[in-house]
């Protein structure tokens, strides 16, 4: 003979709430994560597009390579036109992952909303950042443009 299971338990004993401390601290994690690891990342970013600058503005070898086919040259400019394109999804996803942490803390109200504010990654810091990527990235493309 066959055993019924039990019926499933309902949602919410399920899945019991953690403290409001608990809480907050976990998502003032997350703000602070998602904050400093978008400026530590635009860093890292800023010193491989300084890298591939350098290595095409002083390198004998990688112009007369770069001036040798003019396939070369688009399609370098291709891979940075996508590495600026993957840029602005990295941010929108640091961007998306903050203000979802800055929503829920909010929603707690376990603290007042200044608080928060210098954790936040705002439009304004995510659009500049991405501007800065995206400027660094036509510097390199004109430079690839330049070599003949």
């Amino acid at each position: 003979m066959c055993e019924k299971s039990p019926p499933p338990p309902s949602e919410a004993q399920a899945t019991p709430s953690a403290p409001a401390k608990d809480k907050h601290d976990f998502l003032v994690a997350l703000l602070k994560e998602s904050r400093y690891g978008l400026i530590d990342f635009m860093f890292k970013q800023a010193a491989v597009l300084t890298l591939l600058i350098g290595w095409v503005v002083s390198s004998d070898k990688a112009r007369d390579f770069i001036a040798g086919a003019n396939i070369v040259q688009t399609i370098g400019a291709c891979v940075v036109s996508l590495y600026s394109l993957l840029f602005v999804f990295w941010a929108w996803t640091y961007r998306q992952r903050s203000q979802s942490a800055y929503a829920h803390l909010l929603a707690l109200g376990y603290m007042p909303k200044d608080f928060y504010a210098t954790l936040h990654v705002t439009k304004r810091l995510a659009v500049s950042l991405v501007a800065i990527h995206a400027t660094g990235c036509a510097v390199l493309i004109a430079f690839l443009y330049q070599i003949k």
